[in-house]
């Protein structure tokens, strides 16, 4: 009786073990060859691609020519990807009308462009991914900027 529990956790591990080498990839089957990955992604798609990622920057507002200040907005070549990058890090990425502006361009842009199929969000730096408003320009009505861009309620931020 004790031999048949021993061999049930002993398959029990087994089990446990080849999942969690399946789950770590193919850095570990470069070390255990003997052990294949039953992955999903991987029977759906074929072989995850290894090459290096060349981003565009898309570096103005298409509609206007007006050139990104407050944002980085890349395109991955051949990938599908957007990247949307806050470019304030020395105001820790806080926003401000100029910054909310250009986010709806790009996010407009990745949304109309077909070929597009997965947006990334990021803050530059390293102390903050966006710490919100940029309360320098807040006033008792919103957010204004210096700019005379106009000033920015939250009632404006509506997601399409």
């Amino acid at each position: 009786m004790a031999e048949k529990k021993n061999l049930l956790v002993l398959d029990t591990v087994t089990r446990r073990l080849a999942s969690i080498v399946n789950r770590l990839g193919a850095s570990s089957q470069s070390d255990h060859p003997s052990l294949s990955r039953n992955d999903s992604y991987e029977r759906v798609h074929g072989d995850v691609p290894s090459h290096d990622v060349v981003w565009r920057v898309i570096a103005s507002d298409a509609d206007s020519d007006k050139e990104f200040t407050d944002i980085i907005y890349e395109k991955a070549v051949g990938e599908g990807i957007a990247k949307i990058s806050i470019n304030r890090p020395e105001r820790r990425n806080a926003f401000r009308p100029n910054t909310v502006k250009e986010l709806i361009c790009a996010f407009n842009d990745a949304r109309h462009d077909s070929s597009i199929g997965v947006v990334i969000l990021i803050g530059k730096g390293t102390k903050a991914f966006c710490s919100g408003g940029d309360q320098a320009l807040r006033t008792a009505d919103g957010y204004s900027d210096n700019e005379d861009i106009g000033s920015l309620n939250v009632l404006d931020l509506q997601v399409y």
